[in-house]
């Protein structure tokens, strides 16, 4: 009897320095210490970071370059070729892009976790590839329509689907450095799509194509050859990672999670859950944020050439100079990532990003002088990218649990989808290139967003304050703080 005891308290005592193990953290901050030491664990987060977003940054990279290359392929011959000069055309093959993507983005975040993160990613890359090819090939603006409602179905949940992947790996404060990364990548291509547009079309009357065929034709190719390599680097979930981590490291990965935010493990999306995540108002506060975001992005990708063209360049001239301004949108992205993560705070960073980018936007419209306006591209364009990603972090730093991660992602690019809507809309051709309506709706939204992020952000302090002084629970976690 005596020896059952000793021999149940040895198992105690061996229990109890687990538990200690798994709840110890480390003053300096490194993490929770979940049998592996800091070493080891700073080498596993490497693996992940090296593993998982330079394949989805590229893979985004090139979705973004194939959905914004419209404007490109525009001054270089396609609004002849097709017709879209005439009434409001090239509004309308803009636009239908957008509804489409609006319409598929949650559904495609609910196939996502059923079809594997890699297997349902690459099939999206290889279609919207394969539909940008086609594109290539049309000879009427009624066929291009048809194309870009496809490409809005395929592209509706790739970023989106990137996103929720990315966030759960990482801890609450890890991701927006991590988000800042992944975009990064997308703007650095980005400063290069128009030079790589503009080499494109130098094949103008190859085997009996126009040069802007050549811009959807090849970019399409890559798309689909990059995406099927994707297919065998994307990872999927921490609790799917056995192939890629060891059981200790896969551990260590889904401990050091729940112990940050709760939520390592996959909870089933039912319709129910959905319904009721949808809810929660801080969604369609993120999702108007990203709004505000997206609406200067896309009217400056879109638009931008146009508006340089109307400045007296020509299309080559104004290909070129769509390039620059990517550079310091580099630069001010990933620095605004590290920012936010050093000093746990997102909301007021975003909201000075979003208002230099209006009032960049203004310069562009009412400068007097050429250089004065061109600086303003390179302010809206510089602060601009910085505010995508800074809200994607923002919202997944507040949100709890694999299934309303899922339906917050899809709602909040469903707002970046709007603002590829209002942009198509509010720029009118008939006030090419000028588009003061398209200018003023900008600014307007781009205020409003910062109004409503002060005011979620007002809620989001009042809600920890109160939860420090009685210690309360916040989205069912002790200890768990909104991100201001």
């Amino acid at each position: 009897m005596a020896e059952i005891r000793e021999r149940a308290a040895e198992e105690k005592t061996s229990a109890e320095q687990h538990l200690e193990s798994v709840q110890l953290e480390k003053a300096n901050d490194n993490g929770p210490v979940f049998g592996i030491d800091a070493a080891h664990q700073k080498r596993v987060i490497r693996r992940i970071d090296l593993r998982l977003l330079p394949i989805l940054g590229i893979m985004y990279s090139i979705s973004l370059i194939d959905r914004t290359n419209l404007g490109l392929a525009f001054v270089a011959g396609m609004e002849e070729d097709l017709g879209l000069d005439v009434g409001a055309r090239y509004t309308i093959v803009v636009m239908v892009f957008f509804v489409a993507y609006i319409v598929f983005e949650i559904p495609s975040n609910v196939i996502l976790p059923k079809a594997g993160a890699a297997n349902w990613l690459a099939f999206l890359g290889a279609s919207f590839g394969a539909i940008l090819i086609g594109m290539g090939f049309t000879s009427s603006w009624e066929t291009m329509t048809v194309c870009r409602t496809l490409l809005g179905i395929m592209e509706a949940g790739f970023l989106p689907g990137c996103t929720y992947l990315i966030t759960c790996w990482y801890k609450r404060f890890e991701v927006g450095k991590r988000l800042a990364t992944f975009w990064l990548m997308s703007v650095v291509l980005n400063a290069f799509a128009a030079i790589f547009a503009y080499a494109l079309t130098l094949l103008d009357g190859t085997h009996g194509l126009n040069g802007w065929r050549w811009i959807f034709i090849v970019e399409g190719a890559i798309t689909v050859g990059v995406c099927v390599f994707g297919w065998f680097i994307i990872i999927d979930f921490p609790t799917r990672a056995n192939g890629f981590l060891s059981p200790e490291e896969k551990q260590f990965v889904i401990d050091r999670i729940n112990h940050d935010r709760g939520d390592a493990e996959e909870d089933e999306l039912s319709m129910k859950k959905i319904l009721h995540h949808l809810k929660d108002w801080k969604l369609y506060f993120w999702a108007f944020n990203l709004m505000a975001s997206t609406l200067p992005g896309y009217a400056y990708s879109y638009f931008q050439t146009i508006i340089l063209t109307g400045m007296g360049f020509t299309g080559t001239q104004s290909q070129l100079l769509s390039a620059p301004p990517y550079i310091l949108a580099a630069a001010a992205t990933y620095f605004s990532g590290w920012l936010t993560d050093r000093y746990h705070i997102r909301g007021p960073v975003i909201a000075v990003h979003q208002l230099l980018t209006a009032v960049g936007m203004l310069v562009t419209a009412y400068g007097k002088a050429n250089g004065a306006r061109y600086f303003g591209v390179f302010l809206g364009v510089g602060f601009l990218q910085f505010c995508i990603p800074g809200v994607l972090a923002f919202q997944a730093n507040n949100i709890k649990s694999h299934s309303k991660r899922a339906v917050a992602s899809a709602t909040c690019l469903i707002g970046g989808g709007l603002g590829g809507i209002i942009a198509s809309v509010s720029f009118k051709s008939s006030e090419s290139p000028d588009y003061p309506t398209g200018i003023w709706v900008t600014f307007g939204i781009s205020i409003a967003s910062i109004v409503l992020t002060m005011i979620m952000d007002i809620y989001f302090w009042r809600v920890n304050k109160k939860a420090k002084e009685t210690g309360g629970c916040i989205e069912g976690m002790e200890n768990w703080y909104y991100t201001l």
